[in-house]
């Protein structure tokens, strides 16, 4: 008798899945937008004749469309009711899945066309027997083939007034458009984790069982938004250990990462501790967690960072508010930029290791990477850096969450140079000459006063060596040489005395400060060769022929066409009249004439024997803005 009773008790046993399904739409949880939909059409009697419930897996799809049956079925009410009975026979027939005018149709295990007929559209014709309509309700709708879709869409577009169809899939994607077109969609959304945990301190009240807030909480991330998963872990909580249930329970069973742990490893990552981090790791390893697990983890936790930045009160609602407060803090350690590349390296880990054998080792190295990755400075970075110097706005940090002594390279590939920071150093001011012009051969120096002189170009930077920047004692990385070469701003030429030009000849009112065409064109191609080789080098094949207050022409040659034309785009127009306003000391501007029987004439180099002979590299060191970004970064450049 003892036995037999001990059957009977295990058979009716019944999964919180199956005890805990909701019954009614104030059962369901988390999908306030989708029963509030159902609730007001029922109300205004606005029923459609198909739906469709589209959503993660344990969302409360099927559930949704038994209680919307029960809703227009009930038999307690003279109509469709928000609030069905739950008593009457036809509720009860629903909820046990055996009512004669609610057909549950699994199209996984019916794919074929003759089951939809055999099944649908042949019994589509005949009344409910006992309720208001006949309803068809199709799990997993996205598994019929495609010959069952053609065979339903006559029916689906225009069925009896008797009949409702719902539908519900995981993959709505495999749905044709004609069935989509045909259909009220709602979309079910993962149920939060605040949410779930929640639920599961409500269904552990019921059942008397002990289950801990930070228990709750670790089940419900690890359901990742479906309450079915959240409900049958919790199931298997109690079959294992009985009336109490805590974090380590949960983190045992199922091979979760403590969210302590997971604070913890980005905090060490944040804090370039690596032997804090590998330490973590290993203990992790050591007691038997997942390390994929983990590091899905911190993805999700970089993520909840990023979540932080963007949107704080959203994450409050998503997390809570006690969750999102630690979440805050540790945002404020790192830039967002820094959070996006941190989620594609850590994403990229756990690709490999799904086929890897020694996945600590692939973690370990995620997070070594990870701590170069959240304290080098960008290129954009510096380059904002440099751009501040020269508009004489005070340069901020590379970045306001990376203390300044971080130590980084200028290499577009981001690779820092060093993980430790530097020491403090004094930078001394840089010095700069005051340019000066001479009026008279042998005349006192004049210094030109602030207001009055002229912003230098923006270093230019199109053919630099290849040079690294690292700090002091560091090991230097190699940096490409994408920018142009810094050509230091040439001074203002001394000129003896004002003459006009037009082929040597002087005219009245139009005297300028550089000399005659012969003396101005020497003067003109040197300055260029200083500042851009390049230019310099197309300029050369020409010769200037004219030059009158306001306007200067450079003559070229037939052959020599396509160096005119380069000569005059924007930019390059623009630096040739910013060297003869040098030169000159008014704006000229500058045209070209292609010129048959052109006498070209060469400037010789050797009066530039001196500046060629300068190491570049050292030009490269001298110019204001670059002492000025060594001085920032606490760093020194070298050659490779």
């Amino acid at each position: 008798m003892a036995a037999g009773r001990l059957h009977s008790a295990r058979v009716s046993y019944t999964v919180f899945a199956r005890k805990y399904r909701p019954q009614t739409f104030e059962d369901v949880v988390g999908q306030e937008h989708i029963t509030r939909t159902l609730r007001n059409a029922i109300l205004q009697n606005r029923l459609a004749h198909a739906y469709l419930f589209v959503g993660p897996r344990g969302t409360g799809k099927t559930s949704t469309a038994r209680i919307l049956a029960k809703a227009l079925n009930c038999l307690a009410s003279e109509g469709p009711t928000v609030e069905p009975c739950g008593t009457c026979d036809s509720c009860r027939e629903i909820a046990s899945g055996n009512s004669l005018d609610v057909l549950e149709f699994d199209a996984a295990s019916n794919t074929q066309v003759d089951k939809v007929r055999e099944l649908i559209i042949e019994n589509v014709k005949f009344a409910p027997a006992r309720g208001r309509y006949k309803v068809y309700l199709v799990d997993e709708v996205h598994m019929l083939s495609t010959g069952s879709f053609n065979a339903l869409l006559k029916t689906l577009e225009e069925p009896p007034g008797h009949v409702k169809f719902l539908f519900a899939t995981t993959d709505v994607q495999k749905l044709p458009a004609t069935i989509l077109s045909r259909c009220q969609r709602f979309d079910l959304k993962r149920i939060g984790a605040s949410v779930i945990a929640g639920h599961l301190l409500g269904i552990a009240r019921q059942e008397s069982v002990e289950l801990s807030p930070e228990a709750a909480m670790a089940v419900a991330v690890g359901a990742d938004g479906g309450m079915r998963d959240a409900e049958s872990m919790l199931d298997q909580l109690v079959a294992f250990c009985g009336g109490r249930i805590g974090e380590e329970e949960v983190l045992s069973v199922f091979g979760f990462t403590s969210q302590r742990v997971v604070d913890a490893v980005c905090e060490a990552v944040f804090a370039e501790d690596a032997p804090g981090a590998m330490r973590l790791v290993h203990e992790q390893a050591e007691a038997g967690r997942d390390l994929s697990q983990m590091l899905r983890d911190l993805v999700n936790h970089a993520r909840n960072l990023l979540m932080v930045q963007a949107d704080p009160k959203g994450v409050a609602g998503e997390l809570g508010e006690d969750r999102a407060s630690v979440l805050r803090k540790q945002a404020e350690q790192v830039d967002r930029q820094r959070l996006l590349e941190l989620i594609d390296l850590l994403a990229g880990t756990e690709q490999k290791m799904k086929w890897a054998s020694n996945k600590q080792m692939y973690l370990e190295v995620a997070l070594l990477r990870a701590m170069q990755l959240v304290r080098q400075v960008t290129l954009d970075e510096v380059l904002g850096v440099l751009t501040a110097i020269r508009e004489g706005r005070p340069p901020e940090a590379a970045s306001p969450r990376r203390p300044a002594a971080s130590a980084s390279s200028l290499a577009p590939s981001v690779a820092p140079a060093v993980s430790k920071p530097m020491p403090e150093r004094k930078a001394e001011p840089v010095r700069k000459a005051e340019p000066v012009r001479n009026a008279e051969p042998g005349g006192k120096p004049e210094v030109i006063p602030p207001a009055t002189r002229t912003a230098p170009a923006v270093p230019a930077m199109a053919s630099a060596p290849a040079v690294s920047v690292a700090p002091e004692g560091a090991v230097a990385a190699k940096v490409s040489p994408v920018l142009e070469t810094p050509a230091p701003q040439s001074a203002p030429v001394p000129v003896a005395k004002p003459v006009a030009l037009r082929g040597g000849e002087e005219e009245p009112g139009s005297k300028l400060e550089g000399g005659t065409v012969e003396e101005l064109w020497p003067k003109m191609v040197k300055a260029v060769r200083e500042q851009r080789g390049l230019i310099s080098s197309w300029l050369e094949r020409g010769v200037l022929v004219e030059c009158t207050r306001g306007l200067a022409r450079l003559g070229f040659p037939p052959e020599e066409k396509l160096a005119a034309e380069y000569l005059m785009q924007a930019g390059h127009r623009s630096f040739l009249e910013g060297v003869l306003k040098e030169l000159c000391g008014e704006a000229i501007r500058v045209e070209t004439l292609v010129k048959e029987d052109l006498v070209l004439r060469p400037v010789d180099r050797a009066a530039s024997a001196v500046a060629a002979a300068r190491d570049p590299m050292e030009e490269f060191k001298d110019d204001p803005l670059i002492r000025k970004a060594l001085e920032l970064f606490r760093a020194r450049l070298e050659t490779h």
